[in-house]
This record gives structure tokens, C-alpha cells and sequence, in this order.
């Protein structure tokens, strides 16, 4: 989608109802339309998120981020070098008490042992931060590379204090547990409710509309093309089957969902970061 469009999806999000806008990529810095897309989401009310790999950031467009009212960039760091590299300019974003500023951090078998000093430096620098596994297909030329399951029993009980410091302090210590079952450190957890699908859904580049990023064969129709009650309906034709999680696996895993810490933990979802 080009300028217009983007900015007419905008608008039919709001008509959906929409009241949280995560901007994602690829990279979001590089589209020259995102100020502007950003400040008309803001106009109509919903709160904005973009995630970027921070490479792009500098003085002007941080600028530009606490003149339109960003409310929250989340950067990934996947190693010092990187955390030093975007230091200066979340320092800059956290002093104007407008943007708030997550590290979100990547486990893989390449950089795990980064995890503890890039925790404990967000925590330093007063930043929140996100970990997560990340997700490779085993039909992927990167599987025993870069996958977590390719790290050793003693590799991963290195991690196990770190997440779960992780967990207690950002109160996500559920979300960890899944983790933890994940790559057998503790029992195998399944929620039993899915936010994806029934509080959130995903938008392509090309307009269409998903319930949930890993279900592709549920198309709820093109947010440039169908009328925003048509989508809506369709969306909510799925909501019963999505909200019982039946494809809830390690892709799912790879993408943070924080649990909230009352209540039944495996039993209630709600989207964050």
C-alpha cells in the first residue's frame, strides 16, 4: 500500500473499532509516509506502537515520534554493540516523558549468552525489555543455527535464572512458564484462550485481514476493498474456535503475549508490547 491507502486503512481500523495500532515490518523507519500515519491513527484515537531494529533512529525523527505523541517504540538488541548504538537516543525519547521505551531481546542459539548483560542494562537504563524465543521452522536452512532447540540441557538451565528474574519483575512469570515447557524446563502449558483472533487481528501490506498472524487460511477480507462491518463479521464468525487456541504452538511462544498475573494464568490472555 502507498501513502493514501495506508492512511485510508487507518481510518476503517478506527471504523472497526481499533484502539491499538502496532506498526511492524520489515523495517517501519523506512517508509517515508510513517509520520503522518502515525499522527492520523493518533487523531482518531488509537495508541501506537511501533516496532523497529533502531538502525534508522536519530535526533530528528525522535523528534518527530514525541511531536506526534508516540506512546510506545519497542527497539530490538541483539547484542551490546547494538544496546550502545541506540543508548543515546532512548535516553532521549524516555527525558521527554511522552514515548515509552522497551528492549525487546531474541533467544537463539547464535547470541544466548548476550541475554544476561542486555537484561540487566535495560533494568540499568530504567527501559522495559521483552524476551522471547525465537521461532525457525525445522525446514529452515537457519533450524540448527539459530534455534533454541538446538541448545544444550546445560545451555538452556543458564537462562533459567534470567527469565525468571524476567518474569517476576515485568509480571509476566505465566508467559515464562511457556517458555520453560517450551524447551522442557518445566511442564507443558497451554492457555486455554488466545488473544489473537478475538481481541486483535493483522493486517498485510497488501490490505488483507487476518484473524492472527499464523492463520492465513482464515481470511476475514481487505481493509481497502470490503466494508469495515463485513470484516467485522467474519472476524467474529471466528472468534468461538480461535479463542480455544487450537493451533497454539512455538510460533506462538515466539510471540510475547503477556498473562496477567491474577486470576487463572492459563485461562486469560491479553496482547502486550
Amino acid at each position: 500500500m502507498g501513502d493514501p491507502e495506508m492512511l485510508t486503512a487507518i481510518g476503517k481500523l478506527a471504523a472497526l473499532g481499533i484502539t491499538n495500532l502496532i506498526i511492524t515490518g520489515g523495517e517501519p523507519l523506512l517508509r517515508r509516509e510513517l509520520i503522518p500515519l502515525i499522527r492520523s491513527a493518533g487523531e482518531l484515537g488509537m495508541t501506537r506502537l511501533i516496532l523497529t531494529n533502531g538502525d534508522l533512529l536519530d535526533e530528528r525523527i525522535i523528534g518527530e515520534f514525541i511531536a506526534c505523541g508516540l506512546e510506545g517504540l519497542s527497539i530490538s538488541v541483539n547484542s551490546m554493540h547494538d544496546a550502545r548504538k541506540i543508548e543515546r537516543c532512548a535516553a532521549l525519547l524516555q527525558r521527554s516523558g511522552r514515548v515509552r521505551v522497551t528492549v525487546t531481546k531474541v533467544i537463539s542459539r547464535e547470541n544466548f549468552r548476550d541475554i544476561g548483560a542486555i537484561y540487566r542494562w535495560a533494568v540499568s537504563r530504567g527501559l522495559g525489555i521483552i524476551i522471547q524465543p525465537a521461532y525457525l521452522p525445522e525446514h529452515s536452512a537457519l533450524f540448527k543455527t539459530l534455534s533454541p532447540h538446538h541448545l544444550s540441557r546445560s545451555e538452556l538451565q543458564e537462562l533459567t535464572p534470567i527469565l525468571g528474574s524476567w518474569g517476576n519483575r515485568q509480571r509476566v512469570a505465566a508467559y515464562v512458564g511457556f517458555i520453560f515447557g517450551l524447551y522442557k524446563l518445566g511442564p507443558d502449558l497451554k492457555p486455554a484462550h488466545c488473544g489473537m483472533g478475538t481481541s486483535a487481528l493483522v493486517l498485510d501490506s497488501d490490505g488483507s485481514v487476518y484473524p492472527c498472524f499464523h492463520r492465513r487460511d482464515l481470511p476475514a477480507g481487505n481493509i481497502l476493498s470490503d466494508p469495515p462491518e463485513s470484516i467485522r463479521n467474519r472476524l467474529e464468525s471466528m472468534r468461538k474456535s480461535l479463542q480455544a487456541a487450537p493451533c497454539y504452538g512455538e510460533h506462538c511462544v515466539s510471540l510475547f503475549i503477556g498473562y496477567p498475573e491474577s486470576g487463572d494464568k492459563r485461562s486469560e490472555t491479553s496482547p502486550e508490547g
